[in-house]
């Protein structure tokens, strides 16, 4: 979590409270922890050098009291405080000694002797609290806080499946195992007032769902919620009614992912809200797995039945669970690819999703009446990989190793989280400067497209037939054929998702066989159905594309905002040239890091 603590200080009682919550932290999280103070410019109209150095000694004596209070505080809970002084502009200092110092958290009090905090994020903490290249907790007295300054009872986290959302939940998760707090997750969804409820609640499901089985799993009580309106509105009201004594936003949300700037909604929230707020960014420091890894992962024992494992997938929409002993160490992992070749499900695991209840209760009955269980099925032994590896260790591994996840251990080798392929490309995308570095990073020679793409792609017309489509699905690894007109240009996207989902309720249970490899030839003749379908009526009716000569960054970046696996890569005219794929672009990434585990692996692309 946060490992570098800064605290901007000024002796003010709202930066006396900052510090003491920066304290706090420092010592449940065994953080460093650093104060800066900012000595303003003398004034210009002294008239003599007798009151220039009368004022400076006044403002010597000024500052010394103010790092001795400060050093004191910390000495007093046992930890050590190192103290900054700086002359200069308070914005441009706090900033800097932020950014020079890869500090990943900066507590701003809600008001100071210089103005800086005179509002929470009014004129120059607007600044402060927008630019500063970490996280930001903005402290505010808390009226019913118990304990010490940071142990907070009650966690308001937006949950919004941005990047910086995802950041924020895990914060909040790890906050709320420090304090043995609970978490109340709150979606909201702005549109139409016409259309809200339905919309709202079927955008928000998979959200809470995995929102909630991840906090059940990391042990810490999860409330979730699901609201229509204005976000920043909304959130300040649930956080003041439900007595939330932290509120924990991502500095930005779906609007902006990857600006500079927090976006509308977190401003608004850290300036009208009655409690403190923690706008979450990204650590400037090298990225480790801890930072994104997801700590609270469900796990299953060798002996948990087949139909457990599978419904327990389905029901937290993740592909892979851990299998653990009584200690907790981890014997093996069953991923969707373990249930296909070992499990005898027949269908993927997204694919089971689109079922019909009653076939799914159907076919997970089966799985029961097998009497198979978890070691039956299993991959054993198992990768494993340490919380505290960089990210750029953690890329090769999953690349030399071609596995999509890893589980994360502790020192004593039980299990603590998750990460997987897509972790991994999410915090690389939620970096502002992801697409930058992608195009000027370290000598490389993959950080682009048309370095990663795959170029052996089927391909359909659009007046091709569903049987037809079907047959090329089945003969791709890929399970994607790309539609294209006469000329090569690219016009959608059939997945055998999209297949199943997009047929009548007559053609499903044949596709259902057809897929699973129990229909007669697999996929002879016509699909049943009140008529005939083609390529066109199946295709994704939206279609993400990239250039050869994108960056890998731009890539990433589309690939986690849309929340798609892989992008059609296009030509200028846009023709095809082929796909990227989620594996491809970590293969590019593990080439261009290198053997070392600096920057260029935690940071680059």
């Amino acid at each position: 979590m946060f490992q570098r603590i800064l605290v901007a200080y000024d002796g003010s009682s709202g930066a006396r409270d900052a510090l003491r919550m920066g304290i706090d932290l420092a010592k449940r999280l065994g953080a460093e922890l650093e104060t800066v103070s900012v000595e303003e410019p003398l004034p210009r109209y002294a008239a003599t050098i007798g009151e220039v150095e009368e004022a400076k000694t006044r403002v010597d004596a000024y500052f010394h009291a103010l790092t001795k209070e400060a050093r004191d505080l910390g000495l007093q809970a046992g930890v050590e405080i190192e103290t900054t002084i700086r002359r200069g502009h308070e914005v441009e200092v706090i900033l800097a000694v932020a950014r020079e110092g890869r500090f990943d958290l900066l507590l701003l009090g809600y008001h100071g002797h210089s103005r800086i905090f005179e509002r929470i994020i009014g004129s120059t903490a607007r600044s402060v609290a927008g630019l500063a290249s970490c996280s930001v907790l903005l402290a505010r007295p808390r009226a019913a806080a118990t304990g010490g300054p940071a142990d907070f009872r009650r966690i308001l986290v937006g949950i919004d499946g941005s990047p910086l959302g995802r950041l924020a939940f895990h914060a909040a998760l790890n906050l709320a195992i420090l304090s043995q707090a609970s978490v109340i997750g709150v979606t909201v969804r702005e549109g139409s007032p016409l259309a809200r409820a339905a919309d709202a609640d079927r955008a928000a499901e998979p959200l809470q769902a995995a929102a909630a089985e991840q906090a059940r799993a990391a042990g810490v009580r999860f409330e979730g919620l699901t609201r229509s309106g204005h976000a920043a509105a909304i959130l300040c009201a649930e956080a003041r009614e439900g007595g939330a004594d932290l509120i924990v936003l991502g500095a930005t949300g779906l609007e902006h992912p990857w600006s500079l700037t927090p976006g509308g909604t977190a401003a608004r929230v850290a300036a009208e809200a009655s409690s403190p707020v923690l706008l979450v960014r990204p650590a400037p420091a090298v990225l480790h797995v801890r930072d994104v890894m997801a700590p609270g992962v469900s796990a299953v024992t060798p002996d948990t039945p087949l139909a457990e494992v599978v419904e327990l997938l389905l029901r937290r929409n993740v592909k892979a669970v851990p299998v653990v002993d009584a200690g907790r160490r981890v014997t093996g992992i069953i991923t969707g690819g373990d249930l296909l070749a070992r499990g005898d499900v027949g269908l993927r695991l997204s694919i089971k999703r689109e079922l019909d209840a009653d076939t799914l209760r159907e076919r997970l009955a089966e799985l029961s009446r097998s009497g198979r269980t978890a070691r039956d099925v299993m991959s054993h032994p198992v990768e494993t990989i340490g919380a505290e590896v960089d990210l750029g260790t953690a890329i090769r591994r999953m690349a030399a190793r071609r596995v999509k996840r890893l589980p994360v251990v502790d020192g004593r080798g039980q299990l603590v989280g998750l990460v997987s392929r897509a972790d991994v490309l999410r915090a690389i995308a939620a970096l502002p400067a992801a697409a930058e570095e992608a195009e000027a990073g370290p000598e490389s020679p993959a950080r682009l497209v048309a370095d990663a793409l795959t170029s052996r792609v089927p391909v359909v017309a659009p007046d091709t037939r569903a049987d037809d489509v079907l047959v090329r699905l089945l003969e791709s690894p890929l399970r994607r054929v790309v539609v294209v007109d006469g000329e090569g240009r690219v016009l959608g996207l059939v997945s055998d998702r999209d297949l199943l989902s997009r047929s009548g309720p007559h053609a499903r249970p044949w596709l259902v066989r057809a897929l699973t490899g129990q229909g007669a030839g697999h996929a002879a003749g016509p699909v049943p159905g009140d008529g005939p379908l083609t390529a066109r009526e199946l295709m994704a009716p939206s279609l993400v594309t990239v250039r050869p000569g994108d960056s890998l960054g731009h890539a990433i970046r589309l690939m986690m905002h849309h929340r798609v696996k892989r992008l059609v890569v296009v030509d200028e005219h846009g023709r095809l040239r082929g796909l990227l794929d989620r594996r491809a672009v970590l293969r590019a990434l593990a080439a261009g890091s290198g053997g070392e585990t600096g920057e260029a692996g935690g940071r680059g692309a």
